[in-house]
């Protein structure tokens, strides 16, 4: 959810920018725009006249034998007539039963029209149709009600009854998780050395400017270490035979196969071989299965080949060169190629051209299958089963106490965005002036949080009312420095100013204080705790990047123009404002996380395996990142790169916020003294830095983000695979949520539900979405981890 608060801050902080660098109301106006969700400017084209439950559907989608009352094991139908002929738009009925949700359905008119035929134009208007079929009997009941959304947007709840006799079945008093079927235990063999060779498939140009495709074997070696120290080797047969990449999809690897079958990895020394010259993210999923393999004592195929980013749920990423990859592995002698989901169709490296790779390999004589997760590549490629927990019913759910809590807290931030709102207004008329259209926005954000109060939507109204608030508390404190400076033209006046208006520093001790006096109970408080501390790390971070950069104004206030004076003194703002509400952040995890599961006492020992695991991989991905994408900014400004991940900072958030959090440890570590303490902190940074470095490796190379001068993304190159990542991403975070049964994941659960909003948006909003999806399934697996249902 924090990453929400991050989009609030990009938004305001581009806007106050090129409004103090007086780029003309044009500019200004842009950034507000983006920041709209894309369903936006067709959610008036949508308009229902009629919601009618019935007891069948004809075959144009209207409703036979209406009636709203319906046995407990009969399908209930519902049709939906809309106005007029929309030609896009997306209508979702979620079923619920009380406040728990049975399931939910949506349908997309442009793509479902031609392919579906759930649409149908009758007399003018459109129908719609959604079915529920009980995989069990319904209880009777009449608290049984249909929600449509249109658009994203509640358009209106329609009630039915289930009639008949009770069943076994009682209605639940409130929300809980869909039932799971715990994943089974695997059995770990601890080889004293087991090792699996893999030919990892690679793209290139050659000399003469030719994308050529080819293969390196790889040997993945695991064997027994008594050092309890995490080791992770990555060795060549070349002088720089691997890079950077290389090295980050190692680690990911290793963790995904840590969490999978929930061993302690400092119990192993794990090492990667390659042969010729290999880089790059596309063998991961490759290295997660031998990894997997090794550990268990399975062999690998040695016939069947493969290409495919690792997500850090387990997922499988889109990657580039198939046609050539798929060349190079013919040659090489491979029978089948498992290529990432949803890419059949790929660009020629020399053409330009997309391929039908399934084509292109017939014609090789290579059959190529498409896969999805880690489970199914490692069925085709070791011919053996990983357990996987089954999910049924609808979405999970908050607990009772967890949803009120969640719903009180969104009224507190409200509360704190009409003070903010109320100074604001007590500015001077000219300086309120200046930032009308952009407080527009912010007060908009505010009206969305509160009808999702009314309508129930606790996790929504939360995350929307933090989005208003942020907004409004950097508006507002950039009013009062810009009508203090233009009162006094005075630079220590100002800064003084500044600083004398936060009280972070108090308020993060005080959090902080309670933080370690904290005692979980359970993996569940335990995972709550770290989510606490991540804020507060990034807290630390913020502040310590805003002491910084008021050292820099001072020094060379006299060599500035008044533009970039302004521009600095908003960036120290924003930076103050996300660090106090980082700290009441923190607070919230802790009010809203504390007191769910079984007690349980959680051996320190697999804190701190997991604290190291995550913390190696996300530096792994921050490396790479690093050394190759920011590197490249840096020959392309011209400037040291030491230079230019201070100007990415400010050019990509989630890169900011991934250095401010690490930052925060590294100042606030030394100083807790107690060694547990620090390791909580440490673990919830990782956790956090996980999905973040994570999510930037995908934005800059996965998906081929496309980002405007201001570092907003305008589009996403790999739109099929992006809806492709959403969908397996919401699929990996529920089973990881449904793996922890009864100890209801309630920080993952909150972070899965405000990816399902955010993904609804457009594409900065996707890939939000896509960085929660993974934080809920890290936090889930997590608590799995720690509470021993990973493990043997």
């Amino acid at each position: 959810m924090k990453r929400s608060i991050l989009l609030a801050l990009l938004a305001a902080f581009s806007l106050l920018v090129a409004a103090c660098g007086g780029g003309g109301a044009e500019e200004a106006e842009a950034p507000a725009e983006s920041a709209a969700p894309a369903s936006q400017p067709v959610a008036s084209k949508l308009e229902i006249i009629e919601a009618t439950f019935a007891h069948g559907l004809d075959d144009e989608m209207g409703p036979i034998e209406p009636g709203n009352e319906f046995e407990p094991d009969e399908t209930i139908y519902l049709a939906i007539k809309l106005k007029g002929n929309p030609k896009e738009g997306v209508v979702s009925a979620r079923f619920m039963y009380g406040d728990q949700e049975i399931a939910e359905a949506s349908l997309d008119i442009a793509e479902t029209r031609a392919e579906q035929g759930l649409v149908f134009v009758i007399g003018g208007n459109t129908q719609v149709g959604f079915t529920l079929t009980p995989d069990e009997a319904f209880p009777p009941g009449d608290e049984y009600v249909a929600k449509v959304y249109l658009n994203g947007k509640a358009a209106g709840s329609y009630p039915f009854k289930v009639v008949g006799e009770a069943v076994a079945l009682e209605p639940p008093p409130a929300a809980l998780p869909a039932e799971e079927t715990p994943e089974p235990t695997v059995e770990v063999k601890a080889p004293v050395e087991y090792s699996v060779t893999i030919h990892a498939l690679w793209y290139a140009t050659d000399a003469t400017g030719k994308a050529v495709g080819g293969v390196s074997p790889v040997r993945v070696s695991v064997r027994s270490s008594q050092n309890k120290e995490l080791r992770v080797g990555f060795f060549e047969e070349e002088v720089g035979g691997s890079g950077p990449m290389w090295r980050s999809a190692g680690w990911t690897a290793v963790v995904v196969a840590s969490q999978f079958l929930g061993i302690d990895p400092r119990d192993y020394e794990f090492s990667f071989s390659v042969g010729g010259t290999i880089d790059g993210p596309s063998a991961g999923t490759y290295m997660t299965v031998a990894t997997l393999a090794a550990l268990q004592g399975h062999d690998v195929a040695d016939d069947i080949f493969m290409t495919g980013a690792i997500n850090p749920d387990g997922t499988i990423g889109p990657v580039g060169g198939i046609p050539q990859k798929i060349e190079g592995a013919a040659a090489a002698g491979a029978s089948m190629v498992l290529v990432p989901a949803g890419l059949r169709y790929d660009r020629d490296g020399n053409t330009g051209e997309l391929v039908d790779v399934v084509e292109a390999g017939d014609r090789l004589g290579v059959q190529v299958r498409e896969v999805s997760t880690v489970h199914d590549a490692y069925e085709i490629l070791t011919g053996k089963t990983l357990p996987r927990p089954q999910v049924s019913g609808g979405s999970p759910q908050l607990p009772p106490r967890a949803f009120d809590r969640t719903r009180a807290k969104a009224q507190e931030w409200l509360a704190r965005y009409q003070d903010a709102r109320g100074r604001i207004n007590s500015l001077a008329p000219e300086i309120v002036a200046f930032f009308e259209q952009e407080l527009a926005v912010v007060d908009e954000a505010a009206n969305s949080a509160d009808s999702a109060l009314q309508q129930g939507l606790a996790t929504a109204a939360y995350s929307r009312a933090v989005n208003a608030t942020v907004q409004a508390q950097i508006w507002q404190l950039a009013g009062e420095v810009i009508q203090r400076y233009v009162a006094t033209q005075d630079l220590n006046s100002v800064v003084e100013y500044l600083t004398a208006t936060q009280s972070t520093l108090a308020e993060k001790g005080a959090v902080l204080q309670l933080l370690r006096t904290e005692q979980p109970r359970s993996a569940s408080d335990y995972v709550a705790l770290f989510d606490a501390y991540t804020s507060i790390g990034e807290a630390q971070g913020l502040m310590v990047l805003a002491d910084s950069a008021i050292q820099q104004l001072v020094a060379g206030a006299g060599s500035m123009s008044e533009e970039d004076f302004l521009a600095k003194l908003m960036e120290i703002s924003a930076y103050y404002v996300l660090a106090k509400d980082f700290v009441q952040l923190a607070r919230d995890s802790v009010d809203i996380g504390f007191g769910y599961g079984t007690e349980q006492d959680i051996p320190e020992e697999r804190i701190k395996a997991m604290s190291e695991l995550l913390r190696h991989a996300s530096d792994a991905n921050l490396d790479y990142f690093e050394s190759t994408i920011v590197n490249q900014v840096a020959e392309q400004w011209g400037v040291h790169p030491n230079v230019a991940k201070n100007m990415f900072m400010n050019y990509d958030w989630t890169y900011l916020f991934t250095v401010a959090s690490d930052m925060g440890v590294n100042a606030l570590g030394a100083g807790l003294g107690d060694p547990s303490d620090a390791i909580r902190l440490e673990l919830g940074n990782s956790i956090s830095n996980y999905a973040l470095s994570a999510a930037l490796v995908a934005k800059h190379y996965a998906l081929g983000a496309q980002l405007d001068q201001d570092g907003n993304i305008t589009a996403i190159t790999r739109e099929r695979a992006l809806a492709d990542m959403l969908d397996l991403a919401d699929q990996r975070a529920k089973e990881l949520i449904a793996l922890n049964g009864e100890d209801i994941p309630v920080m993952a659960i909150l972070y899965y539900e405000n990816a399902r909003l955010e993904r609804q948006g457009g594409p900065e909003d996707q890939l939000m979405a896509l960085q929660d999806y993974w934080t809920a399934a890290t936090l889930a697996s997590v608590q799995a981890y720690l509470s021993g249902l990973m493990g043997p």
